[in-house]
């Protein structure tokens, strides 16, 4: 099988209500109400968005394009990421496309930066269509609905 990274969208206030949970009830909080299918918030493609394998070389490769002046797409890497972020991290999401991935692609550094799945060949469509898209898509809700995201590895 493998790792899988799932998106949440959720208001800010239920995010601080989670960071105050230790990090085990904080998973299963995520996993109790968005990750299961029947679970009360999981709506495919609203509230829940989900990325199997190649979501680790795609989020690397979207940091690599990263042109804002802050880095604000190293919040990919974090458990929680508030509204206000979102909507920053969406405008820089925005600007990049499949072929800004191709350009930065560089398999060795993916390897030497540990990238889950670094070590196999690059499916362009998989990783535009799976993976970019659902990010990009994820952000884009969460920043309509002045929504926070939540990133899940399951």
């Amino acid at each position: 099988m493998g790792i899988i990274c799932e998106l949440y969208r959720l208001p800010d206030f239920e995010i601080e209500e989670i960071q105050k949970l230790k990090i085990d009830d904080a998973e299963e909080y995520l996993d109790e109400k968005f990750a299961w299918v029947d679970s009360e918030y999981h709506k495919q493609n609203d509230t829940v968005f989900s990325m199997d394998k190649g979501w680790g070389i795609a989020r690397f490769l979207i940091q690599q394009c990263d042109n804002s002046s802050n880095k604000i797409l190293a919040k990919l890497n974090e458990r929680f990421i508030k509204s206000d972020d979102v909507k920053r991290m969406n405008n820089e999401l925005e600007l990049i496309g499949i072929e800004d991935l191709k350009n930065v692609y560089n398999q060795e550094k993916l390897i030497e930066h540990h990238v889950y799945q670094a070590k196999y060949e690059v499916h362009w469509d998989y990783i535009n269509n799976w993976h970019l898209k659902l990010f990009k898509s994820g952000f884009k809700k969460a920043s309509e609905l002045n929504s926070g995201i939540a990133i899940n590895y399951i």
